[in-house]
Parts: structure tokens; sequence; C-alpha cells
């Protein structure tokens, strides 16, 4: 029995994007473009698997104290000590300072597509799709930009304690970046490499992975997996924003820094006669607290 099934054309949904441009429903279109947007930019960008962005209210944004530019101010935990006494003693008393830093914004922006209102009607693909393809991705890319130079400026500050070299993609070269990790009393969150780099654990031996993640390999290959030695991994094909020879080790957020949004993603849309202008822009700030918490791991051609 055969079961028909309404499919709804792309030029039907760019006419009705248009249309609702055209009835004076801006708002309504560019919700819907930008519910579309948002979500393409968490899958896309690697740095939002690292730090979570958390979207800011009014009443939780500073001001800077020198000009008007948007600030956002974070505490840090303050420093402690213990010390043994004596049941007739008590312990040092202690002015405690809670240390601070400050997070900055910036703002991504696409291009600023232009097309007659006709044009945009004669389009057999879905208009929302191109613009999430030709705009949001660019987007992310610049997030992961700035996020990937300010850990690697972070780290050619202590090169010798934050990067080791490996001569080969092995258990080895791992384990020491963790005792790094573990000896400067940091936890171990996620890690960071390229698909490539990764798709190299398929030739990790079973003597190091175990004979039933090696068989599990061989017959379903690593992309369920998402795991090296029971830590989560993201991964990413943008090798021109992140080493493709390069592995980096990352504690939790809550021990590693900020991210947070003033705006996310957005479609916005005008339009002057048939002549109707769209792009996509957000603002973020990213603050990396502490800076002895990523570990960076080189393989030959690094």
């Amino acid at each position: 029995m055969r079961t028909e099934t309404q499919q709804v054309s792309a030029s039907f949904i760019n006419s009705n994007f248009v249309k609702k441009i055209e009835g004076g429903r801006t708002k309504e279109a560019e919700a819907e473009g930008s519910a579309f947007v948002r979500d393409l930019v968490r899958q896309e960008s690697y740095q939002r698997e690292i730090i979570t962005p958390v979207l800011l209210q009014d009443d939780e944004i500073d001001r800077d104290e020198n000009t008007d530019e948007p600030k956002k101010i974070v505490e840090k935990e303050p420093s402690s000590t213990a010390t043994f006494v004596q049941f007739q003693g008590t312990g040092p008393r202690t002015w405690f300072r809670g240390p601070r830093y400050a997070v900055y914004f910036g703002k991504t922006e696409s291009q600023h597509f232009t097309k007659s209102k006709f044009q945009l009607m004669t389009y057999v693909n879905d208009i929302r799709k191109i613009l999430a393809d030709n705009s949001v991705k660019d987007m992310a890319d610049q997030e992961d930009t700035k996020f990937q130079a300010t850990i690697d400026e972070l780290i050619a500050l202590n090169v010798a304690e934050q990067s080791i070299d490996a001569p080969a993609f092995n258990s080895t070269a791992f384990r020491r970046a963790f005792q790094k990790m573990v000896g400067r009393r940091r936890p171990i969150g996620k890690m960071t490499m390229c698909k490539g780099l990764y798709y190299e654990a398929i030739d990790l031996p079973a003597t190091s992975v175990g004979d039933e993640i090696a068989s599990k390999h061989y017959k379903e290959g690593i992309e369920n997996e998402e795991k090296l030695w029971g830590f989560p991994v993201v991964t990413t094909i943008k090798s021109h924003v992140h080493n493709p020879r390069k592995a980096y080790v990352y504690a939790p957020e809550n021990y590693l820094g900020n991210s947070f949004l003033l705006q996310d993603a957005t479609l916005y849309i005008k339009q002057e006669a048939d002549i109707i202008t769209f792009w996509t822009y957000a603002a973020l700030g990213i603050g990396i607290g502490n800076r002895l918490s990523f570990q960076e791991i080189k393989f030959p051609g690094a």
C-alpha cells in the first residue's frame, strides 16, 4: 500500500520568505532564519564544545570603566591554605582577596547578501540553507580562529611545560600529556584534534586499547566512539584553523574559562523596493581564566 507524502518545495519556501518581508513581517522571517542559523553554529564551532556559551541578560553585562564597551567581570576561586594547630591554638587569620578577570566582546558578521525579490523566488534550493552555508559556517570559523590563536599564544608563554613532542600517535603520547595536566593539579575534560589525526586511532593495537575496542574499530570504525582512553574527543575538519598534526587536552570548562553571548547568531533583513539585503551577526566574548588548564601534543609534521 502506497502512502503519499506531500513535500513542500524550496520555491514555495523562498516565495513565502519573500512574502513575509513584503507583508511587513520581517521579524517573523528573521526568526525563521535565526532558529535555523543558531543550530548550525552550535554544531560547527568546536570551541563551543570546549566552553559552552552563556547568553547574558541586560543586567548581567558590565561596562568598561574607561569606554562604553561592554564586558563581563568573572570572579575566580580565591587561594587558601590550611595548617595544623594544637587544641589550644587557632589557624592564622588571613585577609583574602578574590581574583577577577574581564571578558571582552566582539562581533562576527557575515557578508551582506543582496538580491532582487524576483530573483529569490526562482531559487530551487531553500534560501535559508544557502544563508546557513554561506554565512554561519564562516562566522563559526572566526570564533574558532580567535579561540585557537588565544590558546596557542598562551602555550607559547610556557612551552616547556605545556607542549610535548610525540614521535607517534599512541598511548604513550597521551599519557605524558595527561600526566602533565595532573601534575599541575588540573583535571582532564576533553581533547580536540582534526579528524585526519583522530583516524590514526584505527591503527592503535589491541595491546594499547584492548581486544574489544580494537575489534570494534575494525568492524564499526571510530566515528561513533567519540572517546580515547575514556576521555571525550572533539574532532574538526577545520585544518585551516586547528593544526592537523596537533592534539590539545583541556580541563573541564569550570577550570578553564568562560564564553558569553550578548547575542547569538541572528539574521537581519532589510528591503528597499524590490531589493532585499540580509546578513547574519553575533556578539560574543571568550575569556581564559586559567592558562595552565590545557596541554598541547605535537606529532611529526606539526
